[in-house]
């Protein structure tokens, strides 16, 4: 298929837009409606239909449409168009004043709940014989809650106000914009050639670069475009074309998209058109994730290398277990995170579940991190991970809502915690001041060090020797004292600034 003809598009928009319909109307998200188009206008649809009546002129004329294929160019197109709008959008939603004054607390708690996210998503993945960096890419999508999820719920449940989740939606900002620096760590491994390291200094200098260099030209063209008489569109025209022009350097420097994008949309959040840029781009996001969802479901059960669907050559029940353990593994770590630390972040028993149950739902960034980190994988993993996304997706989502009802249950059982708090009422989020800005920054600076000693760690476990020593994960366990010996003192600064932040935010 050469062109995607506009009849396609619009019945991928009807089909996608009825089955995200019939999500939203049983109380799911509508984001698994536009996942299921795409998988049964995929691969799978182009089977069953040949299955059903292999001789049918109506199939072979529907075939000549063309079913959508996951590695067509323009399917592709779209897919990454959707990816940057998302991101772009994402990175406009969060200025540089709001994720300072989201408050110590959110940064102290977001960082926990993203170790303990990790580690038990690892720990899982290597418990089933799963490879070192697909373990920890699983692990990642495990703290990758919906923000937009968490906080239509919010809004419809009325608990917007509610301090628990003021600090979750925070902590979900937080570890949306800590996300995507993990993307660059997936991205360093599928096109750095062995110099993960240098990719990944090469993207905090562009990311800064980017920035900087973006918020400072859209002050004075935004200026000069006000003083000729242009309104918030051509504005709005001007910030997409420099969103565009950002991803692509990004791309060009072996980059993700997704950084240049959520980079250049950061950087304009702090223009005094971010808000109407915000809401010009709005629709253009809805329209273009449509078709971003559907692409990924077309990749569903889907060889990239061979060309075929293997939904029948894959241990569906395997997967499924293993998801529904990873979403409980996923529960436990939130609740676990909030009920032993809240307390030092101004949490008590009730808040401290009703924070933890909010950070359940997964939602779309489990897409990108899947999209991006696919193309690292080559065969059972490369097939395994969609699936496993989609998955995780549909059980968090379902669980979410009787979770939400059994919130007392779960305070009962979590409640049997140590809780350092004694506070039985609200409060309101900390802002930061001069002493949690140096606590912030010695904490980012000792992350980053942390951070690139994980990086040698990793690409030194790559060449460590096996030497048939009859002991079970002695390769991952070498490689953890090498890591733990060079990284414990930053490791050790970090917790010691989180800790300060907590004691600072009890105060």
């Amino acid at each position: 298929m050469d062109i995607l003809p506009l009849t396609i598009i619009g019945v991928i928009i009807i089909i996608a837009i009825s089955l995200s319909i019939f999500f939203r109307k049983i109380g799911q998200n509508p984001v698994l409606g536009y996942i299921l188009a795409g998988f049964l206008l995929g691969p799978f649809g182009a089977w069953l239909a040949k299955t059903i009546t292999p001789e049918n002129p109506l199939v072979e004329s529907i075939g000549s449409l063309g079913f959508l294929s996951p590695t067509d160019p323009l399917i592709m197109g779209f897919s990454e168009l959707g990816l940057f709008i998302l991101l772009f959008y994402l990175g406009l939603e969060l200025s540089l004043k709001d994720f300072l004054e989201a408050g110590a607390s959110a940064i102290g708690l977001a960082i926990i709940d993203m170790a303990a996210s990790v580690g038990i998503g690892f720990a899982i993945m290597q418990l089933f014989g799963f490879d070192f960096l697909f373990s920890i890419i699983i692990g990642m999508m495990l703290f990758s809650t919906s923000t937009a999820i968490v906080a239509k719920f919010a809004l419809d449940k009325g608990i917007m106000s509610n301090y628990a989740t003021k600090l979750a939606i925070a902590i979900l900002i937080l570890q949306d914009f800590l996300g995507i620096l993990l993307l660059v760590f997936i991205k360093s491994f599928s096109s750095s050639g062995g110099n993960a390291l240098g990719l990944g200094l090469a993207a905090l200098v562009f990311a800064v670069s980017a920035f900087f260099a973006v918020s400072y030209l859209s002050k004075k063209v935004e200026k000069w475009l006000r003083k000729n008489g242009f309104g918030h569109t051509e504005v709005t025209l001007y910030a997409i074309g420099v969103g565009l022009v950002v991803a692509t350097l990004g791309s060009v420097l072996g980059l993700s998209i997704a950084l240049g994008a959520y980079f250049a949309g950061f950087a304009l959040a702090e223009t005094d058109s971010g808000h109407k840029i915000r809401k010009d781009v709005g629709f253009l996001r809805d329209f273009l994730l449509v078709f971003f969802f559907v692409a990924f479901g077309t990749t569903l059960f889907f060889d990239a290398g061979t060309g075929e669907l293997v939904l029948f050559k894959i241990p569906l029940v395997f997967l499924g277990i293993l998801s529904i353990l990873l979403a409980l593994g996923a529960l436990i770590a939130h609740s676990v995170s909030c009920h032993l630390f809240g307390g030092f972040f101004g949490l008590n028993k009730r808040d401290s579940s009703l924070a933890a149950l909010l950070l359940v739902p997964l939602g779309e960034f489990v897409i990108i991190i899947a999209n991006e980190s696919g193309k690292i994988f080559k065969g059972t993993e490369a097939t395994f991970i969609a699936p496993i996304a989609f998955m995780l997706i549909l059980i968090t989502i379902v669980m979410f809502q009787p979770m939400y009802n059994l919130r007392n249950f779960h305070e009962k059982i979590f409640g049997l915690l140590p809780h350092p708090s004694k506070k039985t009422g609200p409060s309101q989020l900390k802002p930061h001041d001069s002493y949690t800005m140096k606590q912030l920054k010695k904490l980012a600076v000792n992350a980053f060090i942390a951070l690139c000693l994980a990086w040698a760690a990793v690409l030194l476990y790559q060449e460590l020797p096996n030497f048939g020593i009859p002991i079970g994960y002695s390769r991952q366990i070498t490689g953890a004292i090498i890591f733990l010996f060079f990284a414990g003192y930053p490791i050790a600064q970090c917790a010691y600034s989180i800790k300060n932040l907590a004691k600072h935010a009890k105060t």
